[in-house]
């Protein structure tokens, strides 16, 4: 071991007296990618990821799953993780995933009991609200989602290490949960037009107390900038949405299959429904327009000491890619997924961009504790994050 500078300790995060780990302080200058300037925007991560390899690792995973009933999924899914992170590589650096199966397995276990009190209560309650009882303990599971949420984050974060440091989310889930309450009750209020003013506020928490070893993040977004993309999504969505259904009587087109299910019948409930999903379709596009301002302002407003992000992401990118991703997932019956993976991994994150650089000397591991369990209620509803 071999100190540098003040205190910091050379390669490899060797821990102090006081326990604490110091990340390298020798900054490689090959490692930078390519357009290099500290002034300008260059691009962050490089995917070097591809579609063959990771289904190799797919299929070996989709045959234990099903061998073990299912057991085998939670390694399964750190084995695709630690493929996926070892495989991003930020300014020449990969990342390393240091979750493990046992953990995710454990987390799942937790929820299961919870989920099994849940149907418990609804199964034998028995009294002069039995009708809405499963009602009003499903509207009791939505504070839930909000603090699991963070709680998932919070153990993705601190999972994910770069150059010897791991990530981490500092604050309080249910402090989180309180405010994603009160966003969510006055967007409901409002008719879903406060979600830009909601979204900032949400992401700003969540950004906030986001930390890279002792450096936290922050956010400086305002909703100003999302109002116009959010009203034309949310009327082109109704607007389409509401002509497709105008245009055709769906009803009338499933009755009369059912009176007689012929070759007209079947052809003009295709008809039918071939208007009002291409309406909708046409509406979506406003969505994924807006999709993709919402990244670009999230990435543009995130802060790190030393450095600004920026994201090149576009309309026609998104769409191009949602679209062919879908198209390719329906004609292969799933099987491309690990392809589908990698392209949708290189197109969003070739799209980041960095301007200055970190501070290497004075980055250190923080103390903050990690989580011992895994993503519980995603891992319950085998559901992802996009973090």
């Amino acid at each position: 071991m071999q100190q540098q500078n003040e205190g910091a300790w050379s390669a490899g995060g060797e821990a102090q007296e006081t326990g604490v780990v110091m990340a390298e302080p020798v900054r490689d200058e090959n490692a930078g990618l390519p357009g290099g300037q500290s002034g300008e925007f260059r691009r962050l991560v490089e995917f070097k990821g591809n579609g063959w390899q990771l289904f190799k690792i797919w299929i070996v995973n989709f045959l234990l799953t099903v061998l073990t009933l299912g057991i085998y999924h939670f390694w399964a899914k750190v084995k695709v993780r630690k493929y996926l992170w070892s495989n991003t590589v930020v300014e020449g650096e990969p990342l390393e995933y240091t979750g493990t199966g046992k953990e995710l397995f454990f987390g799942f276990l937790i929820i299961a009991v919870v989920f099994v009190v849940y149907n418990s209560a609804v199964h034998f309650y028995v009294g002069p609200a039995q009708q809405i009882v499963p009602s009003l303990l499903l509207i009791a599971l939505v504070p839930f989602w909000f603090f699991a949420t963070y709680r998932a984050i919070r153990y993705r974060l601190t999972r994910t290490v770069w150059r010897g440091i791991r990530f981490n989310l500092s604050g309080s889930a249910w402090r989180f949960t309180l405010v994603a309450l009160g966003q969510t009750l006055l967007n409901i209020i409002t008719l879903y037009l406060w979600y830009p003013k909601s979204r900032a506020v949400l992401r700003k928490r969540i950004v906030g107390n986001m930390w890279y070893g002792s450096r936290s993040f922050w956010f400086t977004g305002k909703a100003k900038p999302l109002y116009v993309p959010f009203l034309v999504a949310l009327v082109g969505m109704i607007g389409f949405g509401g002509a497709g259904m105008m245009l055709v009587d769906l009803g009338s087109a499933v009755g009369n299959l059912n009176e007689d299910p012929g070759r007209a019948a079947v052809k003009g409930l295709l008809v039918a429904l071939g208007t009002v999903y291409g309406m909708l379709l046409l509406g979506s596009l406003s969505t994924y327009w807006f999709a993709a301002v919402c990244i670009r302002w999230e990435a543009m407003n995130t802060r790190f000491p030393g450095v600004e992000f920026r994201s090149t992401i576009t309309l026609r990118r998104m769409l191009w890619l949602e679209l062919t991703n879908l198209l390719l997932r329906l004609c292969t019956l799933g099987f491309a997924a690990p392809w589908l993976i990698v392209r949708s991994h290189r197109v969003y994150l070739h799209s980041l961009h960095v301007q200055g650089d970190l501070d290497y000397v004075h980055l250190a591991q923080d103390e903050q504790n990690a989580p011992k369990h895994g993503e519980g209620f995603f891992e319950a509803f085998d559901l992802d994050l996009a973090v």
